[in-house]
């Protein structure tokens, strides 16, 4: 089996390279018999590097040690399902797994069936002059094919650092007994998932990048590529949300210092392209309908990109030491370097296409709706180059203070707090706005009732004892918002003039079923910005030492440690406390916080335990034991934490819903095959992006811990 997985992935790199040149230089010569081999390439790198895909997760399951990644991260007492997730735990597993997701979407991209001739057409129909037929330029293969190529060049790159550096197939020196094992921080649901939704998102990020590229190099500015990009960057802004939401839970339920963001170099890669990426969103959004924003645009497109290999940058280089990073390894700096090629690349390509790239409609208002996207898209912008600066400071200081400085939570918080309000802020005004104009007199009063609202919230937060100016600055923007979907809705309904207010307003969520979908992915952020707030600032801990049987009072509740409990399992020894939680003379929760001792890395872990609540999380951590039936324990209570996982779920609902085709009506011939196009292009994007949610939907409630 290890020879047919080098084989294949020999038959990968050769493949992907020729399929890569091919694809460009057939497009460009008009070569169709170049175009078909180049897209019959395409189609065997995957077929590869499924095989070798496949031949390392069998080796995996089958605890075959001949293999040194089985070895170093299986074992034979690992179950099946956390042996498979160890596929992508290493270095060279997590990076076939990256090439095998961008192959695959590279072929789902360059094959999916749309409206004219495509590179599926040129893999099917054989050409009828065998080494050289001109075909028509369509709009279907301006871009698709060179950003197939473009595609397939990425796939080569990756390719090339597990033949030349990383190699998955890599045998054993001498075959163990039984393997190292996975890290027990690793054997939780979330990971199951975690990595894979990540690197999904850092793949699914490369189509908008290609075809931004390919527009610029080609000089086909028109809104056709934003129009085709758009629904792949929906898609990887989600995913990678997802990503990284699964990475916060697991940090939450496993990591037992009762938070879930510690601004760690790792964590921070993987934000900094979402938050490029939530700004390219709205460029794009603005260049569709206003013609503006345009070098914004393509710039955040390859910067995005950029930004993934920068993330891979920071978790494969080794300069930092991260629960999350791999050991020292030339790898990252590959793509660190890639990271500056691309960036400087596409830089060079904007200042060429300049006049091409010039806004067909400029601002007219500062309450017009493009105004505060341009707002949205700076303080984007400012939280990305300060969660960049912060951590490289850590290597960067090293390097020229000859001492290292590390930049923890004060000084995030200090710039992108501030930050954040203009963004909510920004959300909560957004649905009464109006693209090029000022706004209507109907949408100018809801605006003055929900900042009348906001202000009523801002008074029942200091009658229940709120005085922090943050919390306070946050609860009135969120109930503002809330009061101007509502009031987006009853004007739109009356705009439409759609009947009574109840009729109208259905009527209004079913035509602009698009546009209410991005109003609710801004009420998942409202969520969101409630849940962070007060998790960050109204946080309280206590550590309490305590004996079977004793209670005591904390934070408005009675807490029993009821008993202590030790038992020992075949590749772990248990060591849990039995608390009872009461409020109100009511037991609301019985929680078992636990250490384990893990036989085989002779180590510890620290497994939480935790009671949610809408208003709060009861958080109980074991530490130890002191002495004979006595143990040491901190509780934690993070408010509001809830509504932070509920938040940010509601985003991915909206999101889901906005990619979501819009019914068919029956309309003239060349509307119904615009319409169909544009159902096929977001048909991919929609259901990766919903495969991914369901996935960790099924991990989190479904995988046993």
């Amino acid at each position: 089996m290890r020879s047919l997985g080098e084989l294949s992935l020999l038959v990968a790199f050769v493949s992907s390279g020729f399929a890569a040149f091919a694809c460009v230089v057939g497009w460009q010569r008009n070569h169709r018999t170049l175009r078909s081999i180049g897209a019959g390439a395409a189609l065997v790198s995957m077929l590869a590097l499924t095989s070798v895909t496949m031949v390392l997760a069998w080796a995996l399951i089958e605890k075959d040690f001949r293999f040194a990644y089985v070895a170093q991260y299986s074992s034979e007492l690992l179950p099946w399902y956390y042996s498979l997730s160890a596929l992508w735990v290493g270095q060279a597993g997590s990076l076939l797994l990256w090439a095998w997701l961008s192959g695959g979407l590279a072929i789902l991209y360059g094959f999916w069936p749309r409206r004219g001739k495509g590179v599926r057409d040129l893999l099917c129909e054989a050409p009828e002059r065998p080494f050289r037929q001109e075909v028509p330029d369509t709009s279907s293969t301006r871009l698709r094919e060179p950003a197939l190529g473009v595609l397939m060049g990425y796939l080569c790159f990756l390719v090339a650092i597990m033949v030349f550096a990383a190699d998955p197939m890599e045998p054993s020196i001498s075959a163990p007994r039984d393997g190292a094992g996975l890290s027990p921080l690793l054997q939780h649901p979330a990971m199951l998932i975690h990595p894979p939704v990540v690197f999904l998102g850092y793949a699914l990020w490369a189509v908008p990048f290609a075809l931004a590229l390919v527009a610029l190099a080609t000089g086909q500015l028109d809104s056709d590529w934003v129009r085709r990009a758009r629904p792949w960057a929906l898609s990887a802004w989600i995913v990678l949300g997802a990503g990284i939401l699964l990475g916060a839970e697991w940090a939450y339920e496993e990591l037992g210092w009762g938070g879930y963001w510690s601004w760690d170099p790792v964590e921070n890669g993987s934000l900094i392209p979402w938050l490029t990426g939530t700004a390219l969103i709205h460029s794009m959004m603005t260049w569709q309908y206003r013609g503006a924003f345009k070098k914004t645009a393509v710039l955040l497109a390859i910067a995005t990109f950029g930004l993934c290999n920068f993330a891979t940058f920071l978790t494969r280089s080794g300069i930092f030491s991260s629960l999350h990073a791999f050991s020292e390894s030339p790898i990252g700096w590959l793509f660190l370097v890639l990271m500056l090629t691309l960036v400087v690349g596409g830089g060079v390509l904007v200042f060429r296409r300049r006049t091409q790239l010039t806004p067909d409609k400029p601002i007219s208002s500062i309450l017009s709706r493009e105004a505060f996207v341009l707002l949205s898209t700076l303080a984007l912008l400012l939280m990305t180059v300060v969660t960049i600066a912060g951590t490289l400071s850590t290597a960067l200081s090293g390097i020229f203070l000859g001492r290292t400085v590390m930049m923890g939570p004060a000084f995030y918080n200090n710039v992108l707090i501030p930050t954040g309000l203009v963004l909510l802020a920004a959300t909560a005004m957004a649905p009464l706005l109006r693209w090029g104009a000022p706004p209507t007199s109907s949408q100018k009063k809801w605006l003055f009732c929900s900042m009348g609202a906001g202000s009523t919230a801002l008074a029942i937060s200091l009658a229940f004892g709120i005085r922090h100016p943050i919390e306070l600055a946050v609860h009135w923007l969120a109930f503002a918002a809330v009061i101007a979907l509502v009031g987006a809705l009853f004007v739109d309904a009356r705009r439409r003039q759609l009947g009574g207010v109840l009729f109208g307003t259905l009527r209004a969520l079913r035509d602009a079923r698009r546009q209410y979908a991005g109003f609710l992915i801004h009420m998942g952020f409202v969520g969101l910005a409630v849940g962070v707030t007060g998790s960050s600032l109204g946080t309280r801990e206590q550590e309490f030492v305590m004996r079977e049987g004793e209670t005591v009072q904390w934070a408005g509740r009675h807490i029993r440690l009821a008993r202590l409990n030790q038992r020992q399992l075949p590749d772990k020894l248990v060591g849990e406390a039995e608390l009872e939680i009461s409020r109100g003379g009511r037991q609301v929760a019985a929680l078992m916080p636990a250490q384990h001792f893990h036989l085989l890395q002779r180590d510890w872990t620290t497994e939480v335990a935790i009671h949610s609540t809408w208003a709060s999380d009861f958080y109980a951590i074991l530490h130890s034991g002191e002495g004979q039936q006595s143990a040491r324990m901190t509780f934690v209570e993070n408010p509001m934490m809830r509504w932070l996982w509920f938040g940010a779920w509601v985003m991915g609902l909206g999101t889901l819903i906005r990619l979501w085709p819009a019914r068919r009506r029956r309309t003239d011939a060349s509307s119904i095959s615009i319409e169909k196009e544009k159902l096929k292009a977001n048909a991919i994007a929609r259901r990766a992006a919903a495969a991914s949610l369901l996935l960790a939907v099924v991990f989190k409630w479904i995988v046993p811990p």
